[in-house]
Formats: C-alpha cells, structure tokens, sequence
C-alpha cells in the first residue's frame, strides 16, 4: 500500500505541474501583445530572447520537439521579424538564430504576465506556508538540474536499483 501512495502523488504532483503550466501558458497567450503567436512559438521566443543567439539545434533541444517542428516555428518567427536566421561559422550546415528587439519586448511581455499569473496563483496557499513551498519547490528543482547534469544517469539507476 506504501507503493501506491507515493505513485499516486508522483502521479499528482506530476499532473499538477503539468496542467499548472498549461494554464499559465494558456493565459499568457492570450493576453500577449501579439495574440497571433502560438503557445510553441511563445516558448521558443522565449527561449530565443533568453539566449539572444542560438543553434536551431540547443532550441530542439530547450524545447524537447522534434527539429522540422523547431524549423516551422523559427520559419514562421523569422516570416513575422521576431528572429533572424544566418549560417553558424563553426558549421555551415547548421544555422543560428539571433533575437530581434521585436523578440525581446515580447519577452518581456511574457515575463511580466507569467509574474502576475502566478503571484495570483500564490495567493491560494496560506501566506504562513508558502516560505516551505519555496524551499520544496527549489529542493526538488536541484536534484532536478543534478541530474540533467549527469545527463539523468542518477535517475535511471535509481530507477532500476542498480547503483554506479
């Protein structure tokens, strides 16, 4: 029965950050400057924005999409001037995405929302709580990035049993 319990909360807390983003990714579509961008085109600007310039190929990589997905959005955001595109000098194959100032208000557009969004989400945990959450939240985001350090290896061992 122990199993069960904690499968249901990873169960739950997984579903809680999964829709919890989807609602806040959702509101700030809507309440973007420029209502025509996607959610996908919204999350690779801000992507874009954040690193000023990168490889088509870091941005498959952020966005955890497949690369002709990646290529339609940059197509679509360069079309709109969100975004240029020129040939990286390390690899002529690859190519380079470069924010415009038309990205960057966007970014903080985005940026802006996305505060008050969960400011307001805030507000449903008691004020005497909601210094513990931090801490559990940055708990869990840590081992989060540790292991995407050691390239999630920690994790898959875990999973098995197995250990080194």
């Amino acid at each position: 029965m122990r199993e069960r319990k904690g499968t249901t909360l990873v169960k739950e807390i997984r579903l809680c950050f999964r829709i919890i983003h989807r609602l806040s990714q959702g509101y700030v579509s809507r309440h973007t400057r420029d209502d025509e961008l996607t959610p996908s085109q919204i999350q690779a600007l801000r992507h874009i924005a954040f690193h000023q310039v990168m490889s088509q190929q870091e941005l498959v990589e952020d966005m955890g999409i497949d690369k002709a997905a990646v290529t339609r959005i940059v197509a679509t955001l360069e079309k709109e001037g969100y975004v240029t595109r020129s040939a990286d000098p390390n690899d002529g194959r690859a190519k380079r995405i470069h924010a415009t100032e038309k990205a960057n208000e966007i970014q903080e557009d985005v940026l802006s929302l996305e505060r008050a969004y969960y400011r307001w989400l805030l507000e449903a945990v008691p004020e005497d709580e909601r210094e513990q959450l931090e801490k559990n939240l940055n708990a869990m985001l840590e081992r989060a990035r540790e292991a995407k350090k050691d390239c999630y290896a920690a994790l898959e061992r875990e999973r098995r049993g197995t250990r080194g």
